[in-house]
């Protein structure tokens, strides 16, 4: 075989890769990229050669601010001084439809007396994804054993010394009143705790009606005096079972800690615009939850009142991630809390 012939097929075989691959020299610039590097590139607009030949990798990665265009390049550097024969980290790749993951590794090579280095970026998405939802899934356990073994035993342990004081005395309506109030709270916390644990994926989609939905959803709620205004309705795709959880939580936060006085009005309301614009909202015209907490407030355990489980809008956030929406908090044109479901898919 020729030389000819021999370097003909080795371009060809790294061509055939399926993980991006490019070859840089002692200055870091790319001297060659294969068919996946390319492809890559004008798959995902890159302005510019799709193959970077001739860019300076290392120049780039200089331009750039994030802390792992920083470490690939002092990693990169590292490898063509000698310091190490190679260089990996993983790191996240925005593009416009999605976030994904890839490994890149650095490996320095010797041909013929000058020094290159073999980039190589290998898309690891899918193992990133299902390492991302196990942790979820281990989190949502962990907070469930919180809550089953810290959360309930003081409402356990009131309960518990009333009863006891109940049976040297004649029972008092005020202390059989509490005893209910703890055990109350107690069937809360199993509610939602299970609700949590046990609704990581959805069940089946059906087509829905926003009115009807969110109507009967306030039926299950202890609103008081508080008054429901659905603004106006359309219908679209989810699990009628997770979504009752949605309309129940937001209503009941909104009954809890928006009120600011008797006429509480929540009104829920529809979201127009492209795939990823188009949902629901719900409002209230309460007190409003302030912009440095808005962040913390699907954390689960988070709670401003005294009665709340704290896991409430973590419900909320989970139900929305296992339908692949969205949710945002921001604030009501009156003041009080919003929260806005986006993502929604619409029956065709």
């Amino acid at each position: 075989m020729s030389n000819a012939t021999s370097s003909s097929l080795a371009f060809s075989s790294l061509d055939a890769l399926p993980t991006q691959l490019a070859i840089l020299d002692e200055d870091g610039v790319i001297l060659y990229t294969n068919r996946a590097w390319r492809e890559f590139g004008t798959e995902h607009d890159y302005q510019g050669d799709s193959s970077s030949v001739g860019t300076n990798y290392l120049g780039v990665c200089d331009l750039s601010t994030t802390d792992d265009a920083t470490t690939a390049s002092q990693g990169i550097r590292a490898v063509i001084d000698g310091e190490r024969d190679e260089f990996s980290f993983e790191y996240p790749c925005e593009t416009p439809d999605e976030r994904l993951w890839f490994t890149m590794r650095a490996t320095r090579f010797v041909d013929d007396g000058d020094t290159y280095v073999q980039i190589v970026h290998l898309d690891i998405t899918d193992r990133k994804r299902a390492e991302l939802e196990a942790e979820e899934k281990a989190e949502r356990l962990q907070n469930l054993a919180r809550m089953l073994s810290h959360d309930l035993r003081n409402p356990l342990s009131v309960a518990a010394g009333y009863v006891e004081s109940l049976l040297d005395e004649t029972a008092a309506s005020d202390r059989l009143e509490r005893v209910a109030g703890a055990l109350d709270r107690m069937d809360d916390i199993i509610t939602d705790a299970l609700v949590l644990a046990r609704h990581d994926t959805v069940e089946g989609l059906s087509t829905v009606d926003l009115e009807t939905r969110a109507a009967a959803a306030w039926e299950h709620v202890e609103t008081g005096t508080a008054t429901l205004v659905v603004a106006d309705s359309v219908e679209f795709r989810a699990d009628s079972n997770l979504l009752g959880h949605v309309f129940e939580n937001l209503f009941r936060n909104s009954v809890e800690h928006g009120a600011s006085d008797d006429d509480l009005t929540v009104t829920v309301g529809v979201l127009d615009g492209d795939a990823a614009e188009a949902g629901f909202y719900v409002e209230d015209d309460g007190v409003g939850i302030p912009t440095e907490t808005r962040d913390e407030v699907f954390e689960a355990g988070y709670s401003t009142g005294e009665e709340g489980t704290g896991l409430g809008l973590s419900i909320v956030a989970q139900a929305v991630r296992t339908h692949d929406w969205d949710v945002a908090v921001t604030e009501a044109e009156g003041g009080g809390a919003r929260f806005e479901i986006t993502g929604v898919e619409r029956p065709a």
